[in-house]
């Protein structure tokens, strides 16, 4: 199965749409094992999500096609916990090599596994894993009703909400405010039923959590982890409690619980990273 087969015989029967979904160009499907090529990418400091949501899209299309649907009805692929961590800190090539696959736990409960690679030299880079609960429309239809909103979205709004970072007496902990999410900017996660993806969230927080280190050093994601409870709902202001860390000289700790402001929990990330002093 090639990216054509995936456009006309997976993409219309899961959740997620364009623009959200995002695959590349050439991608070959056998059995559970995904192969496909990512070129002209930068993945420097926040913009590693962006790797995130491909990894996640592919992820979702090899688990429609390992259930082998013959309806029509769309089935959905929710992200429960996500780990992504570097391998290897040479320099990131123009291309990257994506190779790995999905696994069925069970017929709610999917995973993936994929790793991202040197094409030239077959080194991996980066290790991708995220777990899934396969949902089906119906089922979505009840879980979520609270989030039903049947607006016609015209116009995509890639620009994601300002934050600002919060600074407490206490060196080892803040926290970031993160402006509610819009229909546009969430255009395409999840038919009628608008949830902010937890890579936008990430991309958010990390952008914050690097304006917060400044300009002392270069500073790179050693690993993330990403732990979902609750789906984060669009026009809600977030609040992020942060405790950072540095347990070892070149490695910097973060972990950051992700509320509402009235308290609600719904989801944490545990972010590790790396630090060169400049001399």
């Amino acid at each position: 199965m090639t990216t054509p087969d995936i456009q006309k015989k997976i993409i219309p029967y899961i959740g997620e749409t364009a623009p959200y979904i995002n695959i590349p160009e050439h991608i070959i499907f056998n059995d559970h094992s995904i192969e496909t090529e990512i070129s002209g990418w930068d993945f420097s400091n926040e913009n590693l999500t962006n790797l995130l949501k491909a990894l996640a899209s592919l992820g979702s299309c090899s688990l429609y096609k390992l259930l082998n649907n013959s309806s029509e009805e769309k089935i959905y692929f929710l992200g429960e916990k996500l780990r992504i961590r570097k391998l290897s800190y040479k320099a990131i090539p123009d291309t990257l090599l994506i190779t790995g696959g999905s696994y069925l736990e069970s017929k709610r409960k999917g995973k993936s596994c994929l790793n991202a690679k040197d094409k030239q030299s077959g080194e991996i880079l980066y290790s991708f894993e995220l777990d899934y609960h396969i949902i089906s429309q119906d089922a979505f239809g009840v879980f979520y009703k609270d989030f039903f909103d049947d607006t016609l979205i015209e116009t995509y709004d890639e620009k994601l909400p300002e934050g600002k970072i919060n600074y407490t007496a206490d060196p080892h902990q803040f926290t970031i405010s993160i402006m509610p999410f819009t229909l546009n900017q969430c255009k395409g996660h999840f038919e009628n039923h608008p949830i902010v993806p937890f890579v936008f969230i990430a991309n958010c927080v990390l952008r914050e959590i690097f304006n917060f280190l400044g300009n002392k050093g270069s500073y790179e994601i050693d690993s993330l982890e990403g732990y979902a409870s609750k789906a984060m709902p669009i026009g809600t202001e977030f609040l992020i409690e942060v405790f950072q860390q540095k347990f070892l000289k070149n490695l910097i700790y973060f972990k950051c619980e992700i509320k509402d402001i009235a308290g609600n929990s719904y989801a944490v990330m545990i972010i590790n990273i790396k630090s060169e002093p400049t001399s």
